[in-house]
């Protein structure tokens, strides 16, 4: 019973490369989908707050986070392929023999590229829409893109490691659920923490910023700022997620003789996996 939660885990990861393995085309449709699925919930999340940001109103916060978990929901539920999630799964699969270092770094590439051109799609979507033409419509939405393009790289670092450790627990906990209503509050309530928290995620950050750089926008929103950021809240995802919530469960949960490689994957265990 002890490894049972690792097992499916492994499972997670090992239906994800049969599918890639099967169906490169296929797969990276998923990733490009949960790029779009988090444009919709900064969409509803940013629109939600800009009134309360209007009147200076200290629930700004609190309603930009408050729906953010409605992104990771859309993507587990709707087969979205995320890139953050998948730092935990390939690192534990590949911890516990059952993929190749080359098979994660091959996903992660995959998945990241994927997740950035639904990014892409959705906010040319968005432009054609009209719903961010207007500046006064944006103010808020440009102040955090802002602030996260100002802030130094060694804050980016911790607060992206610090964010993939509580979006991964929110894909870890409820895999080891067994109701679908439990897993939704659990993934809603563990996601708003780190939106509400203010840590760095960088898929979310390539949806806010590709609508910030392409409405109409101040002179301080720039690429370069952009990548700025990008780069290293990218590795501190990684590290968040495969260290700090793969790896430490691997150590924590793989039995008192550490043999990480004895864990198999049965076949019911892999149609749990989704």
């Amino acid at each position: 019973m002890e490894q049972e939660p690792i097992k499916k885990a492994v499972a997670y990861a090992l239906k994800k490369k049969e599918l890639i393995d099967c169906s490169f085309l296929r797969y990276f449709t998923k990733a490009i989908l949960a790029g779009m699925y988090i444009g919709f919930a900064l969409v509803i999340c940013y629109k939600l707050a800009q009134p309360f940001y209007d009147v200076h109103s200290p629930g700004t916060y609190m309603m930009t986070a408050m729906f953010f978990g409605l992104a990771l929901v859309l993507i587990m539920f709707g087969g979205g392929e995320l890139f953050t999630g998948n730092t935990m799964a390939f690192t534990m699969s590949t911890i516990a023999g059952r993929t190749t270092w080359s098979d994660t770094f091959y996903n992660w590439v995959t998945v990241y590229l994927g997740n950035f051109a639904g990014a892409v799609l959705f906010v040319v979507l968005i432009y054609y829409s009209g719903l961010f033409h207007l500046e006064e419509k944006t103010t808020w939405l440009m102040e955090v893109a802002n602030s996260k393009m100002s802030a130094t790289t060694l804050e980016l670092f911790i607060r992206a490691i610090l964010c993939n450790w509580l979006v991964c627990l929110a894909i870890w906990i409820p895999m080891n659920m067994k109701e679908d209503v439990g897993k939704v509050l659990a993934t809603m309530l563990i996601v708003f923490g780190f939106m509400v928290s203010g840590y760095e995620h960088s898929i979310a950050n390539m949806g806010l910023f590709s609508i910030a750089l392409i409405v109409p926008h101040p002179e301080f929103i720039t690429i370069g700022n952009a990548l700025h950021n990008l780069i290293p809240v990218t590795i501190g995802n990684i590290i968040g997620g495969g260290l700090f919530v793969g790896a430490v469960n691997m150590y924590i949960l793989s039995g008192k003789k550490g043999k990480l490689k004895d864990v198999n994957v049965t076949s019911s265990q892999k149609k749990i996996a989704k």
